[in-house]
């Protein structure tokens, strides 16, 4: 697999699944532009990759920044060739104690922004001629939906059909556009915990008997963005080891409304 001379936008990218793929992306020769919040993690990946490039934005896509973002990129890069829409929140929250403003927050972080940032790709992308990707990920609870997690399942199935529509418009260009519904749960664990792991793999719901791990993720997302993929688009893309057909019970971390800290998308 090769990125060399690819300019990647992850966002989210400072953490978990995020940083997976930032990192992979930069081994793989890219020049990536991480966006997130969470400026300590990003300078820290900032400083800490190998191969290609990772240059990081602290930006909250959860306030409309993103236009403000976009100006800013557009100065600054002459090209982008793969966008990842990968910032998100898992909040637990049934439909009864929904708060408004939550609510309004969700659909900023979950489906403005992704199509903020999907139009300015396109935008630059069709500008300079070159047959881009933009990958959305999402969840496989849009489809399947846990108990408490109306906004989350809701903004994850809006991104599902988001995706189609713009596969459908960019197609014309040669555009790849797919969404990723992840599910597992996939593992973001922090230091300290991997003895915790094995008991968690043992309580998997899936097919494979264990958990995901970021770093399976983050290749799928390498596959998707190399010149070798040509003609997926318009379609999802599951990433979730066999849970939507496993028929077993979710893991006491998920079924507890409680998602364990090792969790990053479930």
């Amino acid at each position: 697999m090769d990125l060399a001379g690819k300019t990647c936008l992850v966002t989210g990218g400072a953490s978990g699944i995020g940083e997976a793929t930032s990192r992979l992306f930069a081994w793989l020769g890219a020049e990536v532009l991480v966006v997130d919040i969470d400026s300590k993690n990003g300078a820290r990946l900032q400083r800490s990759v190998s191969g290609g490039e990772v240059k990081f934005k602290k930006v909250d896509l959860t306030r409309t920044e993103a236009l403000d973002f976009t100006r800013w990129a557009d100065a600054n890069y002459d090209k982008l060739d793969v966008l990842v829409n990968n910032a998100s929140r898992p909040i637990r929250s049934s439909v009864l104690d929904t708060r408004l403003d939550v609510w309004r927050k969700m659909l900023e972080l979950n489906l403005a922004s992704p199509f903020i940032l999907s139009k300015f790709a396109a935008q630059k992308i069709i500008k300079n001629g070159v047959k881009g990707k933009i990958r959305n990920v999402s969840s496989i609870q849009a489809v399947r939906p846990l108990e408490s997690s109306f906004l989350y399942a809701t903004t994850k199935g809006g991104l599902v059909s988001l995706t189609r529509s713009i596969a459908v418009d960019l197609g014309l260009y040669g555009i790849l556009v797919v969404s990723v519904l992840i599910g597992g749960p996939v593992y973001v664990a922090r230091r300290g915990s991997r003895g915790r792991l094995k008991e968690v793999d043992r309580r998997a719901a899936t097919l494979l008997g264990r958990m995901g791990r970021k770093e399976e993720v983050a290749k799928l997302m390498a596959f998707l963005a190399l010149d070798e993929n040509t003609f997926i688009t318009g379609s999802e893309t599951v990433i979730d080891g066999g849970r939507l057909v496993s028929r077993l019970p979710d893991p006491m971390e998920v079924s507890s409304k409680a998602p364990s800290d090792l969790f990053g998308q479930f």
